[in-house]
């Protein structure tokens, strides 16, 4: 497999890579102290996935066919309406107690089918939370697009068909059963009823916090997904490069909805390290048209002219209304080190990865992150690199010689140079 030694090292560390790609299978944990944010969810993922959850939710049109009921049979006192069996004896007796000669009164026996049994109150609670994981769940339904994800998406149809379609099934109440009642359901005679209790048991784990180390060995493993784009896996190798030299590390899930790759920290500064990403609120990579309108350089007037006739001739011919911003940057590697009491940065690393063996498209690069160096700013607005906070750049390449690798606040890495010393 092609970059095979760079997706061993690359899953070796980043646990929770959830964006668009393939399932790795064949990666490896090495690290048996570590800390990752929203491992709760990774399991939540990982059940809804799991084939005997699948298997369950394509079975549930033909298991629940033959739904189990049982009767209930109460005691009534009645005045004038009969509803079910009079008990004459009973009748007669409280007629005693009351007014012998009231032929009105009765004691009846009312036999009524519930489906409130045992075993339905298990199935019905594991649907509602099958329906919730399946349809609401936040964190979940990220992944529905994803083409890993497409057996859950065609199953969970069964799920809500049978909560909500289903006659049976909406006469059983919603209510939160004992554990001593889904370990009795697990023996029933009837596999639909064995199987939720079952998988109740363990959404009821999960949501417990109750799991293991191996179990959640099991679970990072299968789910590191190997970016399909080989440029997105170049810049993970070279994050892990940067890992590598820290200690007490958290690592965060990447599901295309957080950009944070890891934290750490020590008694006085938090570090966060961001991929793909404009980091926090606490920097800003925008470069508003206003901030050039008043300049008399006649270079950047015919650079604004040329901006605001594009933006004019782009809404005549097609349609599109452009956006303001004459500049906006979003560094590969984004690493802020921020101090903990005051919130304030201390110290920012930018860096730009090229996956590539040419010196032209690699110098491209360094264009590109002197760029980011120069223009971003901070929560005020201020241009970074004019107030006293260090900003130090990171150029990461391929198989390239260099002739330096580090000049003033940048540093140059190449697959034949790896040494990183950041912060």
């Amino acid at each position: 497999m092609k970059y095979k030694w760079m997706i061993d090292e690359v899953s070796s560390y980043l646990y929770g890579y959830l964006k668009d790609g393939v399932i790795q299978i064949d990666s490896f944990i090495h690290k048996a102290n570590f800390s990752i944010d929203r491992l709760q969810d990774l399991l939540k993922l990982r059940f809804i996935k799991n084939k005997r959850t699948i298997i369950f939710m394509n079975s549930l049109e033909e298991g629940l066919a033959s739904i189990k009921s049982s009767t209930d049979s109460n005691k009534l006192e009645s005045y004038y309406e009969v509803r079910g069996e009079v008990l004459w004896q009973e009748t007669l007796h409280r007629r005693l107690q009351t007014n012998l000669k009231d032929r009105y009164r009765f004691i009846t026996r009312e036999t009524e089918r519930t489906f409130n049994t045992d075993e339905n109150l298990v199935l019905k609670e594991l649907l509602v939370k099958l329906n919730n994981y399946c349809f609401d769940d936040q964190f979940l339904t990220i992944f529905t697009s994803r083409p890993w994800y497409e057996e859950v998406v065609h199953n969970r149809r069964f799920v809500e068909m049978a909560l909500y379609n289903n006659v049976y099934v909406s006469r059983i109440e919603q209510r939160n059963v004992s554990d001593r009642t889904i370990n009795k359901v697990k023996s029933h005679r009837k596999k639909i009823y064995r199987e939720a209790a079952h998988l109740l048991f363990f959404i009821r784990k999960i949501e417990r916090g109750d799991f293991t180390f191996d179990q959640l060995s099991d679970v990072l493993h299968e789910f590191f997904i190997i970016p399909t784009n080989e440029d997105v896996l170049f810049e993970l190798y070279w994050i892990v490069q940067i890992l590598k030299q820290q200690e007490n590390i958290t690592y965060y899930i990447m599901d295309g909805t957080n950009s944070q790759v890891a934290s750490w920290a020590n008694e006085e500064f938090d570090v966060h390290l961001y991929h793909n990403s404009t980091g926090s609120n606490l920097v800003k990579f925008h470069i508003h048209s206003d901030e050039l309108a008043d300049n008399a350089n006649t270079y950047l007037i015919h650079e604004m002219q040329s901006f605001h006739q594009n933006n004019k001739l782009t809404k005549t011919f097609f349609n599109i209304d452009k956006s303001l911003s004459y500049w906006r940057g979003r560094p590969d590697i984004l690493i802020e080190k921020v101090n903990r009491k005051t919130n304030k940065l201390v110290e920012l690393v930018i860096g730009e990865v090229k996956n590539t063996q040419s010196i032209g498209y690699a110098s491209q690069g360094l264009s590109e992150l002197i760029d980011y160096m120069h223009l971003v700013k901070n929560n005020h607005g201020h241009y970074l690199i004019e107030t006293n906070v260090p900003i130090k750049g990171l150029l990461c390449v391929g198989a390239i010689e260099l002739r330096e690798v580090e000049k003033e606040n940048v540093k140059v890495l190449s697959l034949f140079n790896k040494e990183i010393v950041l912060l």
